[in-house]
């Protein structure tokens, strides 16, 4: 047994999907057994030794080093356990997670954390489009866990979220926490058009810039205590640096998209007040 299992990929000239490599089903692999677990390589079957030479064995903590930028799906449908991708992740990045803890010590492409159900997806980088979002033509995204993001995250991050907590360090793009269906959106720098857009519940908070659309409606600023709480919790759990100042903070309270009056909200930092 050992305490990590290394996969150290080689020169990956094409994207390959590790969807299905998940370190709670490592415990009892030996380090052939594990070279031996299938990869797809384009439309094509391969086998993990063929990308990876693999270190370590029976354990449920797995380091992904080496040439990571074009392997998708890299803790796709993870249950338990800890990976650890050490540099940035391709497409897909912790997709279907229910359980156990993603490190993407770098950035990662879109649809990262797609439709997760639980457990921890922590990128130390950007995030790509469709954050923690519903696959396509599904009706709903994320229904559980946690993603952090110590970067920007580009278009639909926390689109149709059901449940669950994103966090999003930098800025986020268009169409932030379109159509929610419940769930928080924690957004520590500003926000691009749409926010909450057909949003029915849920909440999405701004400590920077954001233009709030025309059919959320304000109600009041005041202190939210779950926005204090949530603040310095990420700075307790995730070391994120979040200044007094913004934690102690007022927030603009809109209320939207449908209905009247809205169940879904959006909070805006009250700077000045």
């Amino acid at each position: 047994m050992s305490d990590w299992i290394t996969l150290a990929a080689r020169a990956v000239e094409a994207p390959i999907d590790l969807d299905g490599l998940d370190p709670a089903r490592l415990a009892e692999l030996s380090e052939t057994d594990i070279a031996a677990l299938p990869v797809l390589a384009g439309r094509q079957r391969a086998r993990l030794g063929d990308f990876f030479t693999v270190s370590g064995e029976r354990s449920t903590r797995v380091r992904i080093e080496g040439s990571t930028r074009l392997i998708d799906g890299v803790g796709a449908g993870m249950t338990g356990g800890e990976l650890d991708v050490i540099g940035d992740a391709g497409a897909m990045a912790g997709s279907g997670m229910r359980g156990g803890t993603l490190l993407v010590h770098g950035s990662a492409g879109d649809a990262a954390g797609l439709a997760m159900s639980g457990g921890v997806l922590r990128i130390d980088g950007d995030a790509g489009n469709r954050l923690g979002a519903a696959a396509p033509g599904a009706a709903k995204g994320m229904t559980g866990g946690e993603i952090v993001v110590g970067g920007a995250a580009g278009d639909e991050a926390g689109a149709r979220m059901r449940r669950g907590l994103v966090v999003v360090a930098g800025s986020v793009a268009r169409d932030a926490g379109r159509a929610m269906i419940a769930g928080s959106l924690v957004v520590l720098g500003s926000c691009g058009d749409g926010p909450g857009r057909a949003s029915k519940r849920g909440s999405i908070v701004v400590c920077g810039a954001v233009t709030v659309p025309p059919t959320y409606r304000y109600t009041c600023t005041y202190h939210p205590p779950h926005v204090r709480l949530t603040l310095r919790y990420l700075v307790r759990r995730y070391n994120l640096a979040v200044e007094n100042s913004v934690i102690d903070s007022p927030f603009k309270r809109y209320c939207g998209d449908g209905d009247d009056p809205g169940k879904g909200e959006i909070l805006e930092r009250a700077s000045g007040v």
